[in-house]
């Protein structure tokens, strides 16, 4: 294999990783804003509905970021697959919380989770 072709392989493969984390940061954007949205009509007729179909999907898009270190669809450097392993475990603990005792409160700590994340994954795409 050509020096230029060793080249452009390693460009691509850092795109694929880069992309993998730049849609996994789109759904946990999109995620946050769905709670935020939860959080922000509380009071709002049908909240317990928008708050269960809210938290089925956060916890469906952190059992997918899950499945996606797992099957190394998501190749990110080790120390950053272990860290994101630990906090889709910390999620999974706060979408329960949410869920047994629902209130508005509750939900800041999952936005703030699911936020810091998806600004953390577009930061490590950036520098890919």
């Amino acid at each position: 294999m050509n020096p230029e072709q060793v080249d452009i392989d390693r460009a691509q493969s850092g795109i694929r990783p880069a992309r993998a984390a730049l849609t996994e940061a789109m759904r946990l954007d999109d995620m946050a804003a769905q709670l935020m949205t939860v959080q922000r009509y509380w009071n709002a007729p049908g909240r317990e509905a928008q708050l269960t179909s809210a938290l089925e999907e956060s916890r469906g898009i952190w059992s997918d970021i899950q499945a996606a270190l797992a099957n190394g669809a998501l190749p990110l450097p080790t120390d950053i697959q272990h860290n994101l392993l630990i906090l889709s475990v910390y999620a999974e603990s706060k979408i329960g919380s949410c869920a047994a005792t629902p209130s508005a409160e509750a939900l800041s700590g999952l936005i703030a989770l699911t936020r810091t994340l998806a600004g953390s994954l577009r930061e490590w795409r950036a520098a890919a």
